[in-house]
């Protein structure tokens, strides 16, 4: 997903660099692509969220119950945390520099 939005990204500041003005249809294709990478980076939030409370959640049981099982299960989720949190920071800052260009190409206009 981050390579289609660096590639979209790309393509949308190409336009941006031959200055012509888009049209409303073309403008209108732009917002709907931003939604899709907003609901994407709206899912990757809710299971980074749910990945972050699973892992404090089990250190708060390794507090309480200090087995090797729960140590091994906490430290999955803390595994998994990790790549989400990267990518949803690549999402995150991928759509606020889509909205960057899009206000670049609406003063096109």
């Amino acid at each position: 997903m981050l390579k289609k939005l660096k590639d979209y990204e790309n393509e949308l500041l190409h336009l941006v660099s031959l200055g012509s003005p888009l049209t409303a249809e073309q403008l209108l294709s732009v917002r709907t692509h931003i939604g899709f990478f907003q609901h994407e980076r709206l899912v990757h939030e809710l299971v980074m969220i749910l990945f972050a409370i699973l892992t404090v959640g089990g250190i708060l049981f390794v507090a309480v119950v200090p087995e090797i099982p729960v140590m091994v299960l906490d430290a999955l989720f803390f595994a998994l945390l990790v790549p989400y949190v990267k990518h949803y920071y690549g999402l995150e800052n991928g759509v606020q520099r889509l909205y960057d260009i899009y206000e670049k190409l609406e003063k096109l206009k």
